[in-house]
């Protein structure tokens, strides 16, 4: 019940943000839309940018888990670009908005957390402090969000496959020698 209800709030989000930016929704054109109270949307969700994150969170969970190595973090980093392509009135809405951090934490918290375990699992025959690795992961999870950002405000006219192509020609062997480069 508790997925199911928090699914509901999102689809009456999505549907009204056909008509409306997301700065001008409220909650309670949100709970009117789905027939739930006030009550109901706070129990599950501090604010609407927080039903946002959450939204982009189940889009992409699962794609994203099932590709954490170095050999296919480019099908998980092209399924978040499709995810992203699938939910394009909800993601430029939000870029758009004066809450536009709500949609780059949520890019952080996934990037980070993929490029993480690829470079963890680059780095399982390696000594290299976890400072490091958390350093490289973090560059290139800005880089990515950057990336992606950049496509958003341009119409998100250029094909997931052409970036995740381009992408993967830079940093093909990029964390292997970052690696072996802070290893003690």
């Amino acid at each position: 019940m508790h997925n199911e209800t928090k699914e509901v709030l999102a689809n009456a989000l999505i549907d009204i943000l056909q008509k409306r930016p997301i700065n001008k929704i409220t909650v309670k054109d949100i709970v009117e839309e789905c027939g739930l109270t006030r009550q109901t949307f706070y129990n599950y969700f501090y604010d609407i940018y927080e039903l946002v994150e959450w939204i982009y969170l189940q889009a992409t969970e699962k794609s994203l888990a099932e590709n954490k190595d170095y050999d296919t973090w480019q099908q998980g980093f092209y399924q978040l670009l499709i995810s992203i392509s699938n939910s394009k009135v909800l993601v430029q809405n939000t870029y758009r908005s004066t809450n536009r951090e709500s949609l780059e934490r949520y890019m952080y918290t996934v990037i980070y957390d993929q490029v993480l375990a690829v470079v963890e699992r680059q780095a399982i025959e390696m000594s290299v402090d976890q400072k490091y690795k958390n350093f490289i992961a973090r560059f290139y999870s800005l880089a990515f969000i950057a990336l992606i950002c950049e496509w958003i405000k341009d119409g998100m006219k250029e094909k997931p496959e052409d970036i995740v192509e381009q992408t993967a020609v830079l940093i093909k062997g990029d964390f292997e020698k970052a690696l072996k480069k802070y290893a003690n």
